[in-house]
C-alpha cells in the first residue's frame, strides 16, 4: 500500500469571496445591525496570501511556522476577548455584535498574514 500524504492547496480565487464584505457598508444606510455580519466575508481575503505559500511538500519548517502562527493567534484571541469582556462590563447598553464580527475577521486575517510572513 502506498503512503499517500494529502497536500494542502489553497485556491487563490476563493479570496474573491471577500468582496461580499462590501455589502456590510449598507449598515450605514439601513442601520440594521444584521448588515454588519457581511463584514465577516472580509476574512476570505486571507486566501490570497495563503495561496502564495508552497505547501506541496510539508516539511518541518512549515510545521514550525504553522505552530508559531497559531500561538500568535492564541495570544491575540485572549487579548481581543479580554477587551470584549471589559467593554461588556463597563458599557451596559452596548451591542457587541459588530465587535464580535471584527474580532473574527481580525483573527482569521492575522493568521493568514503571520503564516505568510513566517514562510516568506
Amino acid at each position: 500500500m502506498k503512503d499517500v500524504k494529502k497536500t494542502r492547496r489553497y485556491n487563490k480565487w476563493i479570496g474573491c469571496l471577500g468582496f461580499l464584505g462590501l455589502r456590510g457598508f449598507w449598515y450605514f444606510k439601513t442601520h440594521d445591525i444584521s448588515e454588519l455580519y457581511y463584514f465577516m466575508y472580509f476574512a476570505w481575503f486571507g486566501h490570497f496570501l495563503l495561496s502564495k505559500i508552497n505547501v506541496s511538500i510539508t516539511d518541518e519548517m512549515y510545521l514550525e511556522n504553522e505552530k508559531n502562527a497559531r500561538a500568535f493567534i492564541g495570544i491575540l484571541a485572549i487579548f481581543l476577548i479580554s477587551i470584549l469582556t471589559m467593554l461588556s462590563m463597563f458599557v451596559r447598553d452596548l451591542d457587541l455584535k459588530p465587535f464580535i464580527v471584527a474580532t473574527f475577521v481580525i483573527l482569521v486575517l492575522s493568521y493568514s498574514i503571520k503564516l505568510y510572513l513566517l514562510e516568506k
